[in-house]
């Protein structure tokens, strides 16, 4: 039994990554990247920064690796969360949200994993659903939306959580107060989600699971009127009482990995080993799946290159930000906060009350005197199998 301190061993343990290329496995480019980024964090590998002591007769020197800010390091994952947490507290206006689930059958699943282009029309779909009725009133709502593609048991089950504010401007400039009929937003989500998967069939790749019913067009649309008929959920939670809950919630889904190294319980024999909350049971219980499943699993989760897991629309969005949120601050008498982003350092002295700049020679200062390079992303890919060998740590 192995009891791992963090996911990279999934990876290294038994040589699973390794096997796993030698057995003909093909990776997505950003899922090889993730895995030589996640694998070199605080390594010479990603380059480093060199600090010397500013006492002149101390030779004090020191190397901060680079951390790799990759989608599955717990580490970045967390300081990435903290800092998106800030921003976004500096923009919302402070009062109630209401956030909303928009799931989709599971046999609808694997269509957007095999085809993940399709999942950038998932944030407007479900946002639309509110967007055109607040139109219908003559209101422009704040929303801000974010992908989550797992589900408790790490497999890929792609939904939207959306969060809407509790009010919207008129066309006059003043707020007013927005609310919305449930099963009008179900029949909404789920006409467009089925409107998608219909014009998109010719350009489509279809998994083997899928392979009957994607045989021809009229056997899809068969697929989908099935699948149109069953009852989609879409769950309203209760109103949140600040911004600060709502960003919380949402900020711990999109930067941290999908799973906590806490709740792998151990590696036995190729196996390993998680708890999980079965929904139904409201219980705890236990899965174990292959080494190579659950890496396989947690890969699949990696975002493409570039993709946005957060999405504004509204008066968040970009191009009505500006604009739009000071007239709401001043008739909701809050004034602009300016987002507290904290460093490396300040994160050193918040945490482990160490002043990572304080020389441990002299107690004199250190300061910054220049980069060392490290090696490129595509040099990184290249070394991957010897990358993948190294000894967890």
């Amino acid at each position: 039994m192995y009891n791992p301190n963090s996911i990279n061993a999934l990876f290294t343990l038994d040589k699973c990554f390794h096997n796993a290329l030698k057995n003909g496995h093909v990776f997505r480019t950003a899922e090889l990247e993730a895995v030589v980024k996640v694998l070199s964090c605080k390594t010479h590998k990603l380059g480093a920064k060199a600090y010397s002591c500013t006492n002149p007769r101390c030779s004090h020197e020191k190397r901060v690796c680079n951390t790799c800010k990759s989608k599955l390091c717990t580490s970045c994952g967390q300081k990435a969360t903290e800092r998106w947490i800030a921003v976004i507290n500096s923009i919302l206006p402070d009062c109630k949200y209401r956030h909303i689930t928009f799931t989709m059958p599971k046999a609808f699943w694997l269509i957007f994993q095999y085809n993940r282009v399709l999942l950038n029309h998932l944030f407007s779909l479900a946002a639309n659903t509110l967007i055109k009725l607040a139109k219908k009133r003559g209101v422009t709502v704040g929303i801000f939306s974010a992908l989550h593609t797992y589900g408790r048991q790490i497999n890929f089950n792609c939904h939207i959580h959306l969060s809407i504010a509790e009010f919207g401007l008129n066309r006059q400039g003043k707020l007013k107060s927005f609310s919305f009929k449930f099963d009008l937003l179900m029949s909404q989500w789920r006409y467009e989600v089925i409107n998608l998967l219909r014009t998109h069939y010719p350009v489509l790749i279809l998994p083997p699971e899928l392979e009957v019913e994607g045989n021809s067009p009229q056997s899809w649309t068969a697929f989908l009127d099935r699948n149109y008929n069953r009852h989609w959920n879409v769950n309203i939670a209760k109103n949140t009482t600040h911004k600060t809950h709502t960003a919380k919630y949402l900020g711990s889904y999109v930067k941290k990995p999908p799973i906590a190294a806490a709740r792998l319980a151990d590696y036995t024999g190729g196996d390993v080993t998680f708890t999980y909350l079965d929904h139904r049971s409201k219980s705890y219980k236990d899965l174990t799946l292959s080494q190579t499943e659950m890496m396989l699993r947690i890969l699949s989760h990696v975002p493409e290159k570039h993709f946005k897991m957060i999405r504004y629309f509204g008066f968040l969005s970009n191009r009505l930000r500006g604009r739009l949120l000071p007239l709401i601050y001043k008739q909701l008498g809050q004034e602009v906060v300016t987002a507290k982003t904290f460093g490396f350092a300040a994160m050193m002295k918040a945490f482990l009350k160490v002043d990572p700049f304080k020389c441990i020679l002299c107690g004199a200062r250190m300061v910054f005197t220049g980069f060392i390079a490290g090696l490129k992303v595509g040099q990184l890919v290249s070394a991957i199998e010897n990358i993948t060998l190294q000894r967890p740590i």
